[in-house]
């Protein structure tokens, strides 16, 4: 009963990256009910699904249980561990959705985060591969997260319905980051754009 009491409860499947992040890096459990209960095709989405493997994979001894219809997720974090892995993201969504999740738990792994993600790069839906590199790397930096082994390399191109793109994401660990105040914009000095 103390376990169920510390236990974050959730209805919908609004949020649900948020929902998975913030559960893992605070190391509390999660109970999120009726997803999509009311729809014709009810429960996790396949893309949903290859998040919450991609989540397994970066934490060593988490806690998953799925109900048969796949409108009710329990999720119990295990350590956040990192390492050198691979990931087939689902096609119905860009890289771009799991890698804005990676870039908020990659510095706080026990080892160094080096993952290959697989699938589409660019799509109308999510921020492609090309806007994270040139606008999250540079954020992170400010938080004090740099060094050689932060990157995002583009390996190959993938476009939807198939996929077929290859990126490479390595970040290393940093357990405190320093506090910044970004107040001031700037001026705006050069456009660039990336034609694929």
């Amino acid at each position: 009963a103390a376990g169920e009491a510390l236990c974050l409860s959730y209805t919908g499947c609004n949020f649900l990256r948020q929902r998975l992040v913030l559960a893992t890096l605070s190391g509390r459990p999660l109970k999120i009910r009726k997803i999509r209960a009311k729809e014709e095709d009810p429960g996790l989405r396949d893309f949903e699904a290859s998040f919450i493997r991609l989540i397994d994979k970066v934490t060593n001894g988490s806690r998953i249980e799925i109900n048969q219809t796949g409108t009710t997720l329990y999720y119990q974090p295990g350590l956040l561990y990192g390492g050198s892995l691979e990931h087939d993201c689902s096609p119905s969504r860009g890289i771009g959705y799991y890698l804005e999740s990676l870039l908020c738990l990659a510095p706080f792994t026990k080892h160094p985060l080096k993952i290959v993600l697989r699938g589409v790069t660019n799509d109308q839906v999510d921020p492609s591969v090309d806007v994270l590199k040139a606008t999250a790397l540079p954020l992170l930096k400010k938080f004090g997260i740099d060094g050689e082994s932060l990157e995002i390399k583009i390996n190959r191109r993938g476009m939807p319905p198939k996929g077929g793109g290859e990126i490479l994401f390595a970040c290393p660990v940093r357990k405190v980051l320093q506090p910044i105040q970004f107040i001031d914009p700037g001026k705006i000095k050069r456009i660039r754009g990336t034609a694929y």
